[in-house]
């Protein structure tokens, strides 16, 4: 098959759409189809090495600090785009290279299926300059959906103002993201907590629940030690880990709030928090990250953004993983931190299917009392800390990343069947 993902997150950027995408591209051409990567450039001087990667010149921050929006002229898009003779449209992202994606398939007559990877209507309500966007997605819609001059009209009235920026945005994004959403052939969600939501907008799509793959990110006992040395940690430490951006949406606060009462039961207790803030100048992001500095005097570890092939041996030199957060769609680190055999202690049990309550991990409220409770639960007992080990193991094993690419494969063929299209196979 020739396949083309859409997206306005990639590499060298390393957030959890950019590390899917990539994930599937590379073990669908493993299998041996083609896949074309449709994407902005990090900025204005890069050079893309790879023929099968579509770049689109990009600046910074027009909708909000980390968005790229991409400069291109659609024709000559377009025509770039039909020669790649394309036999599936996968598009993974509700911006500028997104809605190419959604227009091209629409335009060519290809299957077109979507990534809903982004809870947006959480989202919004943590970052709230994020309003113009979801204007602008409201707007294009019709435009790209091919819709009447009704569903013109509809989108003026989704973007009337609310009582609060937050009724705002979240309305704009629920009626915005569902239209587009009804125009795909199939939607894939990541997680059980997105098919739901979806189903409840009363969302008129067929809705498939598909992970990320993950593997095993390896290391070796070397660079275990190694780092133990370098971040001071003890081999009695009992480490508690977290790896993600430093943003409110993480809903960091309750980690902090529970590492006080976990540390004054167990002085051994070590934090250690692996990640960075989004951006410099993302000023909720930076205090979180100030928040988190303070705690170091308490024990915490702040280690600042490590590269994604390093993070085995922070798995590994762990002895239980905690993801508070309550805005993320599959958790991609939940499953590393699975298949590097640690027990998960987590809030939002729809987010991933690789943790099972009381088997591998523990689901906790979202109080910090409750938290440090399951926490302290697996810390002092060596027997229930490695039985969850090895289940972690195990249930992560059903989740790699060749697993997964061959469930995204059939749903392919599946579709290109029902347009009667030729499949290019190996």
């Amino acid at each position: 098959m020739r396949i083309g993902f859409f997206t306005d997150n990639y590499l060298p950027g390393r957030d959890g759409i950019a590390i899917s995408v990539e994930t599937f591209r590379a073990e669908l051409e493993k299998m041996g189809h083609e896949v074309f990567v449709i994407a902005p450039s990090p900025n204005l001087r890069y050079k893309e090495e790879s023929k099968n990667i579509i770049r689109f010149p990009a600046f910074k921050g027009l909708f909000y600090e980390d968005y790229l929006t991409s400069l291109f002229f659609p024709p000559v898009a377009l025509k770039q785009i039909d020669e790649l003779k394309l036999d599936i449209v996968h598009y993974h992202t509700l911006g500028q290279v997104g809605f190419l994606g959604a227009y091209y398939g629409m335009k060519r007559n290809l299957p077109i299926i979507t990534t809903y990877h982004t809870d947006y209507y959480q989202y919004v309500k943590h970052y709230k300059k994020t309003l113009p966007g979801v204007i602008a997605l409201s707007l294009l819609t019709p435009a790209i959906t091919g819709g009447s001059l009704k569903d013109y009209r509809q989108a003026l009235l989704n973007i009337r103002p609310q009582k609060t920026i937050d009724d705002w945005n979240q309305k704009i994004v629920e009626k915005g993201v569902k239209s587009l959403l009804e125009g795909c052939d199939v939607v894939i969600s990541p997680s059980k907590k997105m098919k739901d939501q979806l189903v409840g907008w009363n969302t008129d799509a067929r809705i498939e629940i598909l992970p990320t793959g993950v593997d095993r990110i390896p290391t070796t006992k070397e660079k275990i030690n190694l780092r133990r040395e370098e971040l001071g940690i003890l081999k009695e430490d009992k480490v508690i880990a977290f790896v993600g951006r430093l943003g409110k949406e993480k809903n960091l606060n309750l980690i902090l709030e529970a590492y006080d009462i976990i540390k004054a039961s167990n002085p051994d207790a070590r934090l250690l928090v692996i990640g960075g803030a989004g951006s410099q100048t993302v000023e909720a992001d930076i205090d979180e990250k100030n928040k988190i500095e303070q705690y170091t005097e308490k024990g915490a570890i702040f280690t600042g953004h490590i590269p994604h092939d390093e993070l085995g041996s922070l798995y590994e030199l762990s002895d239980v993983f905690a993801f508070p957060s309550l805005t993320d769609t599959q958790g991609l680190v939940i499953n590393e931190a699975a298949s590097a055999g640690l027990p998960i202690v987590m809030i939002d049990k729809d987010i991933t299917s690789v943790v099972e309550n009381n088997i591998n991990g523990i689901i906790a409220k979202p109080t910090k009392e409750d938290l440090a409770k399951a926490i302290l639960k697996i810390l002092n007992s060596d027997e229930l800390e490695t039985s969850m080990s090895k289940e972690s193991k195990l249930l992560a094993k059903q989740f790699t990343e060749r697993k997964q690419a061959e469930k995204l494969e059939i749903l392919y063929k599946e579709l290109l069947a029902k347009y009667d299209k030729t499949i290019h196979l190996k």
